[in-house]
């Protein structure tokens, strides 16, 4: 596009927009994560944009501006993908009952790391299409993602029962519900009550949610969440 050819040289002017271009892929982005309440936001895919196009332009600047540099850009792109892992991993919480939170921050964190890069290397009109994309996946295949998590067969259940001993009136109702399960993990805590884990499988699809009301109100669980 005639638009954005300018942005391929190295001149002050193309390297200011492209700075501009990656913050504007960066905010886009992280306005829908912030809207969300979630931990790595606005500024953190700002940031995390805007430093990865200005490693871009600073290769490309080593590259261009000093003879003899035979510097492998790509290297270093590779090397900020790697960094931004860092950040990805810091983003993942596990919670009490074992399930994990925060994959979806973490893959849109590193996505945000090469919409810089490509910022960076004067490709904005990619990364302003890329970030149109990420908003759809999240907005769209969020709701996709919800619902087939609501209907389907498999969940891994978390419980707290009033008591050790009553482990098995649980197990008893999810064998009268036809719940297939493995993975069976139970904790006897300082109180004597206990803690339940498992991985399940139901006979029928969209049966979780009658099924978690049905075991919530048995009188030997005092929490339990089916994820």
């Amino acid at each position: 596009m005639e638009l954005f050819a300018g942005l391929r040289t190295f001149g002050f002017e193309a390297i200011v927009l492209r700075l501009i271009g990656a913050l504007v892929c960066g905010a886009m982005v992280g306005v829908d994560r912030e809207m969300r309440n979630k931990k790595a936001g606005l500024k953190t895919h700002v940031l995390v944009c805007l430093g990865a196009a200005l490693t871009m332009i600073v290769s490309e600047g080593i590259i261009l501006g000093r003879e003899g540099i035979t510097t492998d850009a790509t290297r270093i792109a590779a090397n900020v993908v790697t960094g931004v892992g860092f950040l990805c991993a810091a983003s993942l919480m596990t919670k009490g009952n074992g399930s994990l939170h925060g994959l979806t921050t973490a893959a849109g964190l590193w996505t945000t790391a090469v919409m810089g890069l490509a910022c960076g290397t004067g490709w904005v009109e990619i990364g302003l299409l890329v970030s149109v994309i990420i908003l759809l996946v999240f907005a769209v295949l969020g709701r996709v993602d919800d619902y087939i998590e609501r209907i389907s067969r498999g969940f891994d259940l978390y419980a707290e029962l009033v008591g050790y001993e009553e482990v098995p009136w649980l197990l008893d109702a999810l064998h009268q519900s036809g719940v297939h399960f493995s993975d069976l993990n139970v904790t006897k805590t300082p109180m004597d009550t206990a803690v339940v884990r498992l991985s399940a499988t139901t006979q029928r699809l969209g049966q979780k949610e009658s099924l978690a009301q049905s075991l919530r109100a048995l009188p030997c669980v005092r929490y339990l969440e089916l994820f």
